[in-house]
């Protein structure tokens, strides 16, 4: 931790370029780690994000404090509506010495940044058979993209995401208990989890093959509606009376049409960036589902990884379709490049390769505007200062004001 730590006072940003190129190092790992906390403490939170409503939270407390009794009644209640404990209960506890929204997502910042971290290293680690080339910094580039650093502006979603991938890939990789009791706590940090854990659920319990995976995989890319009313009956009829507020917000037919009218501003390569790496992805399971396996259909490791990864792909498939529920594409996008470096990393097959190449400027151009993206709440204070200059220097602008 010595050297992260000397960097991360140097400079934060330094250290993440030192962690990949000492990517071997057990420090590496807590660079990038550190330096998430302190984009979180420097980030530029733009009005219409989930983190100002966090802040202005995090500030009524402050001035108006409640008792931890009232605070705890708003949990799982027919009254309020809080069905997620993580956000809410590190608000609460900052807000008892603190109304500084950089330091209340600093502290998101210490636990998105430390599973998001542990997840890069995840892939980096299966490098350990086959030595890394270009091609494989390019997908450990697209893998830190798919929830990147600069979604720590929707904590719970994107949080709970890392929590999720980082139990249910020990689980599925190492079979490691544990990862079921990890993956199993991200319906704390959002309710919405509930899902993917259903599908994890399912997976070992159906133990359906990998190749009718594939078909089912294949068949969600042409479910084109959903009936909502149908969607929102049936989770009425099932669901726990706390957790029907919640729902019905997201499937109300105001949030359908407030999600549509945002899409319908969004600028082209927005809507298309993340359908880029969804094409690639489908591309590359095709050429290892018709590639002479051998070795590989006889390694849990394979099974595992490439069914699951095809089961949550499809369930993202079909969520996309309710509004907001294409976040759960990003999930099945994480599984789907975790099993590409995985296979690519385990087997030379000079087929996969050359579909590899083929398919690359598709991941590549989500990188690209992934990496844009990222402007939008990076500072020129993240960027240029470190612990000690941050509290004389002053630059919460982002950096997106470069190019606009």
């Amino acid at each position: 931790m010595n050297n992260a730590f000397n960097f991360f006072l140097l400079s934060p940003v330094l250290g993440v370029i030192q962690a990949f190129k000492h990517y071997r190092e057990t420090w590496a790992k807590n660079s990038v780690w550190l330096f998430i906390i302190f984009y979180g403490f420097t980030m530029y939170r733009p009005e219409l994000m989930d983190s100002t409503r966090y802040v202005a939270k995090l500030q009524e407390l402050y001035q108006q404090p409640i008792s931890w009794e009232s605070f705890i009644s708003s949990f799982y209640s027919e009254d309020g509506d809080t069905v997620d404990i993580y956000q809410p209960l590190v608000t609460y506890l900052m807000s008892m010495v603190t109304d500084s929204g950089n330091l209340l997502f600093a502290v998101f910042g210490f636990v998105f940044g430390y599973f998001y971290s542990r997840n890069i290293w995840l892939m980096i680690d299966l490098a350990r058979v086959r030595w890394p080339g270009k091609e494989f910094w390019i997908m450990i580039a697209a893998f830190a993209c798919v929830i990147g650093f600069w979604n720590l502006n929707g904590v719970r979603m994107w949080t709970a995401g890392h929590i999720f991938f980082y139990g249910a890939f020990l689980h599925l990789f190492n079979n490691q208990k544990k990862g079921i009791l990890i993956a199993a706590s991200s319906i704390l940090v959002h309710f919405s989890f509930v899902v993917p854990l259903i599908a994890l659920a399912l997976f070992y319990l159906i133990k359906s093959s990998w190749r009718f995976l594939y078909f089912v995989f294949l068949g969600s890319f042409f479910i084109s509606t959903l009936n909502i009313q149908a969607v929102r009956n049936q989770i009425e009829s099932t669901a726990p009376e706390f957790l029907l507020p919640r729902v019905n917000r997201y499937t109300s037919d105001e949030y359908v049409e407030t999600v549509t009218e945002f899409n319908a501003q969004a600028v082209w390569y927005i809507d298309y960036y993340t359908k880029a790496l969804t094409w690639f992805i489908a591309i590359l399971f095709t050429v290892i589902y018709f590639t002479p396996k051998k070795k590989s259909e006889s390694s849990p490791t394979f099974i595992n990884l490439y069914g699951f990864s095809m089961l949550i792909m499809a369930v993202g498939n079909i969520m996309s379709l309710l509004p907001s529920g294409s976040r759960f594409e990003m999930i099945g996008q994480m599984f789907g490049l975790a099993m590409i470096i995985y296979f690519w990393t385990q087997y030379d097959f000079a087929n996969y390769r050359k579909w590899f190449k083929i398919a690359s400027p598709l991941m590549i151009f989500f990188v690209f505007i992934s990496m844009r993206v990222s402007l939008e709440t990076l500072t020129f204070t993240t960027v240029l200062t470190n612990p000690v200059l941050v509290f004389f220097v002053d630059l919460p602008f982002p950096l997106i004001n470069l190019i606009k």
